[in-house]
């Protein structure tokens, strides 16, 4: 039997459908968290943090506090773990990672935590956590809280949380000022959550299930990037689901592999107009793996933070704008809070856009940095003239 076929602008459909970006789907924090699985958490903060602006580019003008309530105190509804990279989760979702803390913990134990200075650090923060609950890093009382080497060299101290944290030792209690509260594992988990013990082949089954759901339409390649699962040592994974007909294959143009789809996933209605412009991060999941991005969009896309400025192309922290189901071009704003500004500091269009396209996506984009400038409680919104679509804007 033939596989189901989709065009190239049903899998963008689809997927952007999935991902809850192409119409106002969710009406909450949580409704968003709990579709995509997890939000990447990154210390950038030059227009807004990353793990804040997935949420805005679905529900628009939130309170931020609506996410940071979420996490912290005794049974969150939200935790932090390293899923695709360091994320914010769902609690229960916690467990069906202690495959990767047991990993973790096969890599790490000869070389560092086996050390007996290794032990005895682990040691004393562990019994300052049990004296005095959740710390932060900086309110641990030890003799290897000192940074090594370069200004941003951990200390011994900070290898010892990170190492806990990595392999379940202990867990995210919040943060404070960005700052990550450690715990006791005990100290912030229900008793359900610390006993389930789930099968490592399940666990990885249903995070690559939940990966499918969220993205609508993906290779394998994809699925397994999305918990950064190695490709190499999951094919059994993914085989697994396709006998329980969990996922389906499907032959998507323009695509050299093939693609899966989860059950339940509906592959009608997808030539419906897309109505949604937006601003995303680079750390949204529509646009963090830039293969995926460049098969479905033809969007080539870099963050340039660490190229030297003469040589940036787009501007230090752009970002992708969508418009009408595509990915149409890129703005490096700035929050500068301190006068009350948005800066745009670059403003890109694609070179492929017709001119009445470039006018129709810079007015609905104007009106967006509107929503944009709110959100971020700013007064003005200042275009600057770098970029081929900056005239076109305010």
């Amino acid at each position: 039997m033939k596989n189901p076929q989709l065009s190239a602008k049903e899998a963008r459909t689809l997927s952007l459908r999935q991902l809850g970006v192409d119409s106002e789907q969710d009406k909450t924090v949580l409704e968003v968290v709990n579709r995509l699985g997890l939000l990447q958490v990154d210390s950038v903060n030059v227009f807004e943090r990353a793990h804040y602006m997935p949420l805005f580019s679905r529900l628009g003008n939130y309170q931020k506090s609506e996410l940071d309530d979420l996490m912290g105190g005794f049974h969150p509804t939200l935790i932090e773990y390293w899923a695709h990279e360091a994320s914010i989760i769902p609690l229960e979702n916690w467990p069906l990672y202690r495959w990767r803390m047991d990993a973790y913990r096969d890599r790490y134990e000869t070389k560092w935590g086996s050390k007996i200075e290794s032990k005895k650090l682990i040691e004393q923060i562990r019994k300052q956590l049990q004296d005095n609950g959740p710390m932060a890093n900086n309110q641990f009382e030890t003799q290897a809280n000192k940074r090594q080497g370069s200004w941003w060299g951990w200390s011994d101290q900070k290898r010892a949380l990170e190492y806990m944290f990595l392999v379940g030792d202990v867990v995210s209690g919040g943060r404070d000022a960005f700052k990550r509260v450690y715990a006791l594992p005990e100290q912030v988990l229900p008793q359900n959550v610390l006993k389930h013990k789930p099968d490592p082949a399940e666990a990885k089954e249903q995070l690559m299930l939940q990966a499918a759901r969220a993205y609508g339409v993906a290779t394998y390649r994809d699925l397994c990037d999305w918990h950064r699962m190695k490709p190499i040592e999951n094919k059994r994974v993914l085989q697994n689901l396709l006998d329980k007909n969990e996922l389906t294959e499907v032959e998507v143009e323009g695509w050299p592999e093939t693609g899966y789809v989860a059950r339940g996933v509906p592959l009608d209605n997808l030539g419906t107009k897309g109505s949604r412009t937006t601003i995303l991060s680079p750390f949204d999941p529509v646009c963090w793996n830039r293969d995926r991005i460049e098969r479905l969009f033809g969007f080539q896309y870099k963050i340039e933070i660490y190229v030297p400025e003469p040589k940036r192309t787009f501007g230090y922290y752009s970002l992708p704008i969508l418009h009408n189901r595509q990915l149409v071009g890129r703005i490096d704003l700035k929050s500068d809070r301190k006068p009350g500004n948005l800066l745009a500091k670059a403003s890109w269009h694609e070179t492929n856009l017709k001119s009445t396209e470039v006018q129709q996506m810079a007015k609905a984009l104007t009106k967006h940095l509107e929503t944009v400038k709110t959100w971020q409680g700013l007064s003005d919104t200042i275009i600057e003239p770098k970029g081929n679509l900056a005239d076109f804007l305010g």
